[in-house]
């Protein structure tokens, strides 16, 4: 039989072409599978090059930091930070956006806020960024970046070719799914790890799209890195089911460093602001203060696959673990607050794990008739810590089961999560990524049309026809001067300096605009209402509506950032609620268009 030649024409190619570009849910399945395919390259590409910068600076690739320093001289380890702080700060004044290395957070912020746009420069300048921090000792963790890095592909990929921008995010959702799969060799924690901690919803059909970019990036790491779990830990098992008040008391305690975790993060960031360290000195800085404390403790130096290992293996006593707990979450805040790179991930799971291994120590000297060994524990305790530390109590436990390959222990694992989850959610309801935001003052408790309104200006919105007269204007100029405007939008300014003193509300004005007002003593100056609370151009909105509700006025005035004390504009109420609601409604069409699109796949 011959084959038939006709099917491969140019006029059947082009047919076909044009119905991909109709096809919107196969043209997403075909994105979603190259951006599950670049971005599981970029997180093994993320992986070989801090092996290549540990390499030139330490003298070794492997990830057995604590076992490798040992023989290497006492200035190596403290100058090495260093080193890599003042390469980082180099590249952070003149390259990356914000001079700070993006995560997790800035992902979260694209998605919410910037309708999922994301920079090519700011994922490759934050990838080299971390990933020379990594290699040189910092204490931080490898998602965080490879995530930003998949998301950044993900949109960019929807950028270029020029798909709706209601797409976005499900693009960004499979370069997160794909970058954790690859990152950790665990494909179902990597999917829900983009539906829960990015999109921050199930409920969605782009589920389909995701699960493929994230088999896409595990089969890229089973390819070059093999098939096996970040960390081979004995087989450890519940000695009796008297222990769920054990693992119920773990919840709580791994609750309360949980909490101290995240509030030291913000709080290295505060200390470290008060020193005024120049800003391209910044990470330096920190870098040595991490090189002395890696003179101790080599722990703490790069990502701590070893350390925590050790700590599932029982290899550390109460002392080291107890030790390590602190040192580590010293160690990570100077990182973040020093701005040099790296997520969050690796470091709650070590610290987790020492947590629960010395809980388990402990507890098996009261109890060492029901009690496990602090193996299991120290299992326990490194789930519950990093699933309230990362606010993904579902996508951390599939992690850390993945990671183990230990499924035998999930009644405990699910019982110390869900009491951990449940007291940090109760006290202060934030993952460590929306403290984060929260101190850039992106806040996503509030509804997005309020976090719109907070990035919009009042320049954009304030009324610039009014009509200025000196503070000595008479009721009789005063009179002339309105019947020619045709308004009553009158402000009074000091005629010396030019400076606004006040505006003239119309009810005021009125009695003295009728009769006879040749002999009115009154002037401008004396009818101005003075002493009201003021805004300027670069305010923002959603801060102007806050004021304006709270003191009931209908308009503000707008006075020149620069001078302080000359008026530029006036901003009704009106405006702003007309604002409000049209913020309110083009979030409304965004989301409807979002369910239609994703009704569609």
């Amino acid at each position: 039989m011959q084959p038939n030649f006709s099917q491969f024409s140019p006029h059947r190619i082009l047919e076909t072409l044009k119905s991909l570009r109709s096809n919107m849910p196969l043209r997403l399945m075909l994105c979603s599978l190259i951006v599950g395919l670049l971005a599981g390259y970029g997180a093994l590409a993320f992986r070989l090059l801090i092996a290549e910068v540990q390499n030139f600076f330490y003298g070794f690739r492997s990830e057995l930091v604590v076992t490798e320093t040992v023989s290497l001289p006492w200035w190596q380890i403290l100058i090495t930070p260093v080193i890599g702080g003042l390469i980082i700060g180099v590249f952070l004044k003149f390259v990356v956006h914000r001079r700070r290395a993006h995560g997790v957070a800035d992902v979260i912020e694209a998605v919410l806020i910037n309708r999922g746009k994301m920079k090519l420069r700011d994922g490759i300048g934050s990838f080299l960024v971390s990933a020379t921090s990594l290699g040189t000792g910092a204490s931080g963790g490898r998602e965080g970046p490879v995530v930003h890095f998949g998301a950044m592909l993900g949109s960019q990929i929807g950028q270029r070719l020029r798909l709706p921008s209601k797409y976005y995010t499900t693009l960004i959702g499979c370069g997160v799914a794909s970058g954790v799969a690859a990152s950790f060799n665990a494909p179902i924690a990597g999917m829900f790890f983009a539906l829960e901690v990015v999109i921050g919803s199930f409920a969605t059909q782009a589920v389909a799209p995701i699960v493929l970019a994230s088999v896409i990036g595990t089969v890229v790491s089973r390819i070059h890195i093999g098939d096996f779990p970040a960390f081979i830990i004995p087989n450890y098992n519940i000695v009796s089911w008297w222990e769920l008040p054990a693992f119920a008391l773990l919840g709580i305690t791994s609750a309360v460093v949980a909490l101290l975790f995240i509030w030291s993060m913000g709080f290295a960031e505060r200390t470290i602001d008060r020193f005024k360290i120049p800003e391209i000195l910044r990470p330096a800085s920190g870098g040595l203060a991490l090189g002395l404390i890696a003179l101790v403790f080599p722990q703490i130096i790069g990502v701590g696959y070893e350390a925590t290992d050790s700590a599932l293996k029982e290899e550390y006593d109460l002392t080291l673990l107890l030790s390590l707990i602190v040192v580590k979450t010293i160690a990570t805040g100077i990182t973040a607050g020093s701005r040099i790179g790296g997520g969050f991930f690796s470091p709650s799971l070590f610290v987790g794990a020492m947590t629960g291994g010395a809980f388990g120590i402990i507890a098996a000297s009261v109890f060492p008739e029901i009690s496990a060994s602090h193996g299991l524990y120290a299992i326990l305790g490194m789930t519950a810590v990093s699933a309230s530390v990362l606010g993904a109590p579902i996508s951390t436990i599939l992690i850390v089961f993945e990671l183990t390959g230990d499924y035998k222990i999930s009644i405990a694992v699910m019982v110390t999560v869900g009491i951990t989850t449940l007291i940090t959610k109760q006290l202060i309801n934030r993952s460590i990524f929306q403290v984060q935001l929260a101190m850039r003052n992106v806040d996503l408790s509030e509804n997005t049309a309020l976090r719109y309104l907070k990035f919009r200006q009042v320049r954009g919105i304030m009324d610039r026809e009014f009509t200025e007269v000196p503070s000595q204007t008479s009721m009789l100029e005063l009179r002339e001067i309105i019947s020619n405007t045709g308004h009553d939008k009158v402000v009074v300014f000091n005629p010396d300096d030019h400076s606004f003193i006040g505006r003239i509300e119309f009810a005021d004005l009125k009695p003295h605009m009728f009769g006879d007002i040749t002999h009115d003593p009154a002037t401008a100056g004396e009818l101005a209402i003075r002493n009201s609370p003021v805004v300027y151009p670069d305010s923002s909105l959603k801060q102007t509506l806050s004021l304006m509700t709270k003191t009931h006025l209908e308009c503000l005035p707008v006075i020149d950032s620069a001078t302080k004390t000359r008026l530029v504009g006036l901003l009704h109420y009106s405006d702003l609620l007309r604002e409000y609601n049209e913020a309110l409604l083009h979030m409304q069409n965004i989301e409807q268009g979002k369910k239609a699109s994703e009704g569609s796949l």
